[in-house]
């Protein structure tokens, strides 16, 4: 069993996280090698003949293009990994200003940019946006996180190098979290510097925008449980993403006003930034963009101008 792990326009926190399930790589390599990974060892090109290649990162420029076109030929699997992979990730929210306006301010007007505000034309060039891996090619499977944490890695790893078929969870990440559903008064939106929620309730009962309700779990809703509001990094629960009408924006909106009694329209009144908290993990995928009722289309025309 020979697997590949690319890495395109990501943080290369996925294949750290394989490499976070310690002694098991020793299990591992005694069944597969793993014939190229930048991050782990010095190959330029992945070879031929490969069995399982996992995909970390969105397509961003044209390199990102090419390699995955190059790794979907060399490999009989293709597997996104990580919400990156999957969804576009972070990387997606790059599309909320022109190519343009992003060079300018990194090279020229940060206060780490050179005096020069020479712009390198020696960098692949820029895609028009960002896009998730299976937008441009035949993804065969999809393991979602940011990154996926080491507890599930301990399970889907070796079932995929052994062909396996796990019964995995398909719930949210409100089904894992341990806080209780208590009594909602005067609920107004917070942000989430302020105060201190209470570690007991629900943190959206509390007026925290916690997205757990709309986001895939396998996590162990990690967040909540260290009082901190999901911000969906895992993408979006499969009610969400299977169902047309269903949008992480309008779900929400449903649920918040479901919770307080409020009627939607003044519940959307509070709400602030959208991009960056409704949709900072999906806003690069062409699945979550193409529903009719998101709201990620006329934001990126909103912020590009």
């Amino acid at each position: 069993m020979k697997i590949a792990i690319e890495e395109l326009a990501g943080c290369s926190g996925c294949t750290i996280a394989v490499l976070d399930l310690h002694e098991m790589l020793l299990d591992l390599v005694a069944q597969a090698d793993i014939v190229y990974s930048p991050v782990i060892m010095d190959v330029k090109e992945p070879p031929e003949g490969i069995d399982i290649a996992f995909v970390t990162g969105a397509i961003r420029n044209e390199e990102n293009h090419e390699r995955l076109k190059l790794l979907r030929k060399r490999a009989k699997k293709v597997v996104a990994f990580g919400t990156c992979a999957c969804y576009g990730g972070v990387s997606g929210l790059s599309m909320l200003s022109s190519n343009d306006e992003l060079f300018n301010y990194v090279y020229r007007e940060t206060a780490t940019a050179d005096d020069d505000g020479v712009i390198p034309n020696d960098v692949p060039p820029f895609l028009y946006r960002a896009f998730a891996v299976g937008d441009i090619t035949k993804i065969d499977y999809y393991i979602t996180g940011c990154p996926p944490k080491e507890a599930f890695l301990r399970q889907i790893i070796p079932a995929i190098i052994a062909g396996d078929t796990l019964a995995l969870s398909r719930k949210s990440v409100c089904a894992e979290c341990d806080r209780k559903m208590g009594p909602v008064e005067n609920w107004s939106l917070k942000r989430r510097h302020e105060g201190i929620p209470d570690r007991e309730h629900c943190l959206l009962g509390q007026g925290y925008l916690c997205l757990g309700s709309v986001t895939f779990g396998r996590c162990g809703a990690a967040c909540p449980k260290n009082n901190v509001p999901c911000t969906g990094c895992n993408g979006p629960s499969l009610d969400v993403l299977r169902e047309p009408c269903r949008d992480i924006y309008n779900m929400m909106l449903r649920r918040i006003s479901d919770l307080t009694d409020k009627p939607q329209k003044e519940v959307e009144k509070e709400f602030y930034d959208v991009a960056h908290t409704m949709y900072a993990f999906t806003i690069g995928s062409l699945i979550m963009e193409d529903k009719e009722n998101s709201k990620i289309r006329d934001l990126v025309k909103e912020r590009s101008g």
